[in-house]
């Protein structure tokens, strides 16, 4: 055993909870980990769907190993265990995979966009080829001149009454489909959002089902133009690409009509809101959070403990031996928080999770009313939370030296990944307005209606100060989420109040937005870091388990707040809630918390459940064996494969040769 494995070990035994109880109620339940582990098993010994070492690997054969694992897993696995693309054992296959499958834009959207869009008549057609791989869809919707901005896109679909047929067209090269992923090389079918418009007039952003290439040959159909758009900072598993329709006709059916239809005599028919297509974009952004970037926070935060943990630098008292960076205050501070975030973003967006299905079953009874709210909250997490989980593994990367800086560490390949999430599923700046939209309706109502759900505590508008005055008052969670809500609170009054001023002002409504357009992203901030702190604070209070574990979980609580209360204490000074001498007391409870948590940081990341073969990281292993692994992983390299180099030594050889001479005295050396 090594040094630093032996050391792994000692933190081990310094941990004052168990791990496991918190592991199953960081997974939902003893069963779910068991469900998880049951999976990861089932994968774990298929040789055929684990991991390979990615470090080393081209794009091209991650790619490649990444299709062979997914069609081993679908057509091998799946049907030995029982599983199918709806089980719910899928998210458990998702997150043990890792990062090397194909086909998750086929699977998480292609899919279940047909399940919202499509007919009764449409799914039994569609769903069951697309659960058998016989045929391989992609979600068509980014163009390459437009994103978030739905009602911008440009791609049409007009109807042609003579032949009932839908004529797919792109008008100019910004209007082809960029973006989507298994689009490039592998989707046979798209579904297509496209303007619908009849007899020249527009009806709006619809889906439709247009297949792409041949069932047989697998080429591009006639008026398709398709491919790969390249390679990017990560997904390299994923065909991300580009699709360009040169009038491409296909049946009047092919338009998914659960919400909206067109008659064989061109009349349009709305079944439900046009509003229901955000349905769908909502769903996958409380997927895609936890699946996405939180899980990668959590990766990395456990990367970076445990090797904080081993890695051993400097003096901490001068003439002793060196210590584990994690000794040092700066360490903990730039770790510990983040593993703080992670606890507190997964089980918000649990929450989130859970509202989407309700929501979803309301809508079956025809109430769509929880959808505005909804569509606010998911747009605010999704940029929030991508922003500070993707900054945070950034930081964490750094944390571990020069390392951190090699794939051997796993954590630039998991930030390559988890940036994503500022971009797809709407830009972040986007995603924030859109939220603070609804904020500033929602104190504009309150005045006269009493709020309800995640906006309630904008009912409570009076002016109110903290009345802490000792450091450990600031740990209590009532304390915590009190300071949240006011600030979040003042805010948004704030800003509200300056858009009503300059309207009233002679300013039109989108100029005023615009002007305080900076504040209202600092509005959304305020409002979902006060809705994580709340959520964490309910769960936990909530919660049936040992004293230990709840113990460390109101210490992340309060860690994750007060790191925010640091963060942002102008917000606080401002709007007159925390004084000068208070935030100083904040910093003092977050620094003592540190300490508190310092026995406890490998059990806490321990906890979140990463196997080795999931991290994928030199640094990170659960045995703590660092630097046997870095040396094993180094001479792996493709360069190592000679000795020499033959094709970069061809350009040096002459000039060694030249050094040689002149060393062994044959020549004379030339300035």
């Amino acid at each position: 055993m090594s040094k630093q494995s032996r050391l792994l070990e000692e933190e081990r035994r310094k941990v004052n909870f168990s791990v496991e109880e918190l592991t199953n109620i960081y997974d939902g339940g003893v069963e779910q980990t068991e469900m998880k582990r049951k999976v990861e098993a089932a994968i774990h010994n298929d040789p055929e769907c684990r991991c390979k070492d990615v470090g080393m690997m081209t794009r091209e054969e991650r790619f490649n190993d990444g299709m062979r694992r997914t069609i081993h897993l679908n057509k091998v696995v799946f049907p030995r265990e029982g599983w199918n693309a709806f089980s719910k054992e899928l998210d458990y296959v998702l997150r043990n995979i890792g990062k090397e499958f194909c086909l998750g834009i086929h699977t998480g959207v292609f899919l279940p966009c047909i399940l919202s869009f499509g007919s009764d008549e449409q799914i039994a057609k569609w769903l069951p080829l697309g659960a058998q791989l016989q045929i391989i869809g992609t979600y068509a919707q980014t163009e390459l001149g437009h994103g978030t901005f739905l009602r911008g896109l440009q791609t049409v679909a007009t109807y042609d009454k003579a032949s009932q047929e839908f004529v797919i067209n792109c008008p100019e090269i910004s209007a082809m489909k960029w973006w989507p992923g298994d689009m490039g090389k592998s989707a046979n079918h798209a579904l297509v959002m496209a303007q619908v418009v009849i007899d020249g007039k527009k009806y709006g952003m619809h889906p439709f089902i247009v297949q792409i290439r041949d069932l047989t040959t697998h080429m591009p159909l006639p008026g398709i133009t398709v491919g790969d758009i390249g390679n990017k900072v990560g997904f390299e598993t994923t065909d991300n690409g580009f699709l360009h329709f040169n009038k491409v006709r296909i049946p009047r059916e092919n338009l998914l009509c659960k919400n909206s239809e067109v008659k064989p005599d061109g009349t349009y028919v709305a079944k439900t809101k046009d509003k229901m297509v955000y349905g769908s974009m909502v769903r996958l952004r409380a997927i895609f959070l936890e699946g996405e970037v939180v899980s990668a926070l959590g990766k990395a935060c456990t990367i970076a403990v445990r090797y904080s943990l081993v890695r051993q630098q400097g003096e901490l008292e001068p003439g002793k031996p060196e210590v584990a960076v994690m000794e040092y205050m700066t360490q903990q501070k730039k770790l510990l928080p983040y593993v703080a975030m992670t606890y507190a973003t997964h089980f918000a967006c649990l929450k989130l999770k859970k509202m989407y299905n309700i929501f979803e079953q309301k809508v079956k009874e025809g109430d769509l009313s929880g959808l505005p709210e909804l569509h606010a909250l998911s747009a605010g997490m999704k940029a929030s939370v991508a922003e500070q989980c993707t900054d945070g593994i950034e930081i964490l990367r750094k944390s571990c030296g020069g390392h951190g800086y090699s794939n051997a560490s796993g954590i630039p390949i998991i930030w390559a990944r988890a940036v994503a999430g500022c971009t797809y599923e709407g830009e972040n700046t986007v995603m924030y307005l859109q939220c603070a939209r609804y904020l500033v309706k929602c104190y504009n109502q309150v005045q006269t209606n009493r709020l309800h759900g995640t906006v309630a505590y904008l009912n409570n508008m009076n002016q109110s100060t903290c009345r802490v005055n000792k450091a450990n008052d600031f740990q209590q969670p009532a304390v915590l989420v009190a300071c949240f809500q006011y600030r979040a609170r003042e805010v948004i009054k704030s800003v509200a109040m300056k858009i009503n001023h300059l309207t009233k002002n002679g300013y039109p409504n989108h100029e005023a937005w615009n002007k305080c357009s900076v504040e209202l992203v600092n509005v959304v901030k305020a409002h979902i870091t006060q809705y994580i702190v709340a959520t964490f604070a309910s769960v936990i209070d909530e919660l049936s388990c040992s004293p230990p574990v709840k113990t460390v979980l109101l210490q992340m609580c309060a860690l994750y707040a007060l790191e925010n209360i640091t963060l942002y204490s102008g917000d606080f000074l401002k709007v007159g809630y925390l004084s000068p001498k208070q935030c100083d007391l904040a910093l003092e409870a977050e620094l003592d918390l540190l300490s508190c948590l310092r026995p406890n940081a490998v059990g806490l990341v321990d906890a979140f459940d990463y196997s080795d073969d999931l991290l994928q990281s030199c640094i990170g292993a659960y045995d703590g064996n660092v630097y046997e692994r870095l040396f094993e992983w180094a001479k792996k390299s493709p360069l190592n494969k000679t000795e020499v180099h033959e094709e970069t030594y061809k350009y040096l050889k002459p000039y060694l040769h030249a050094g040689r001479d002149i060393l062994e005295g044959k020549t004379k050396s030339k300035l």
